[in-house]
């Protein structure tokens, strides 16, 4: 019954037609009610509408997450179990649901996070930034990977995650290096200067928002060649890695951040057996990652002397994008349309899970 009364007071918030006038959202009344549709699922009994612009037909699971899911209700518990370190299998267990329904759950709410995201984001940068990439791989230790992150210094909210592939270095068996050439001789390598590439992609979407501030790296060299490509308007200092990675060091918030990705993610753990097995599920999971944390998360869980409000704000409030900490439902309870969406070319590769470089077959 409250599914119901909740479909009761539903305002549709946008046509779904992508070729109407109301596609894009609008205050007016643009629909009419058209009846009810009973179904096998919760709600059960479904408000159907109709655009009085295009004449388009819809319901109330429209907007929903669950839109042509023959399961409802699974997509919250999915993404609190996948973020506090449940592997995809384990949570298909305790659901008592097929692994691939865990998987295209997690997808579909990836990209409606990107979406949410995209509305949400600061116009203005008033901290320093840390950026660093964050060592791992995919599908197996044949294709190492880097994903860059860039992070506030004082609020440590996200604001970048891009993924960069990387050849495979360091000592091998020869065992090692003979799969390492077969590998090689067939998917070709991995461009050599994608760190480099991915790096002036954030750099470049920083500079429009963070003039005037400080950006700390580490003394990777692509780092500094990306800075010196083009005028940067912010400070650029470097750390050394030696460094002890306490409070006090200005890489301490995306070294934390990684740190909380080693923790929280079984795919991230040292020797684990839950590795990600394509890039596209990678990227998902950080991306998921990015909107827990900077969303619907304090910015630390305890009391911190320094900061009276780490405990009770989290990371969008101190950027000022938000007023309080969001729930499941204030994030991914609309569910947008691509077609609503101004993305560039990497944002819609991400949605669309083209990975060029892929040695993988990944599903759309």
């Amino acid at each position: 019954m409250t599914k119901i009364a909740d479909q009761l007071q539903l305002i549709p918030p946008y046509c779904p037609n992508s070729r109407c006038l109301f596609h894009f959202g609008t205050e007016s009344k643009f629909f009419v009610k058209n009846g009810w549709a009973l179904t096998d699922k919760p709600p059960f009994k479904n408000q159907r509408y109709k655009c009085k612009s295009c004449g388009e037909h819809f319901s109330a699971n429209t907007f929903g997450l669950d839109y042509r899911r023959r399961l409802a209700g699974l997509s919250e518990n999915v993404l609190h179990y996948s973020l506090n370190g449940m592997s995809n299998n384990s949570i298909a267990r305790l659901l008592d649901v097929a692994e691939g329904t865990i998987r295209d759950r997690l997808k579909e709410m990836a990209r409606q996070s990107l979406y949410f995201e995209k509305e949400h984001l600061p116009n203005k940068i008033r901290e320093d930034v840390a950026y660093d990439g964050f060592e791992t791989f995919t599908h197996s230790q044949f294709s190492p990977c880097y994903v860059n992150t860039a992070v506030g210094s004082h609020s440590m909210f996200i604001y970048h995650n891009t993924f960069s592939p990387l050849n495979r270095k360091g000592r091998m068996t020869e065992e090692q290096k003979i799969k390492n050439r077969e590998l090689i001789l067939k998917h070709g390598l991995y461009p050599r200067d994608s760190v480099y590439e991915e790096t002036c992609y954030i750099l470049k979407n920083l500079a429009t928002i963070g003039a005037g501030r400080t950006l700390y790296t580490d003394k990777h060299k692509a780092y500094e060649r990306a800075v010196h490509s083009f005028t940067f308007p912010m400070d650029f200092e470097t750390i050394s890695s030696e460094r002890r990675r306490d409070p006090s060091n200005p890489l301490f918030p995306v070294n934390h951040l990684h740190s909380l990705y080693r923790h929280f993610f079984s795919s991230q753990k040292r020797e684990t057996i839950a590795f990600q097995k394509h890039e596209a599920a990678l990227l998902e999971k950080m991306q998921l990652m990015k909107i827990y944390r900077n969303f619907m998360n304090p910015k630390f869980v305890r009391k911190n002397k320094f900061d009276p409000h780490a405990h009770e704000w989290s990371p969008a409030m101190y950027v000022g994008v938000i007023d309080k900490i969001l729930n499941f439902n204030e994030v991914f309870g609309i569910r947008k349309l691509k077609t609503q969406m101004k993305l560039d070319q990497k944002e819609t590769n991400f949605v669309n899970r083209i990975y060029p470089y892929s040695r993988q077959v990944i599903a759309a």
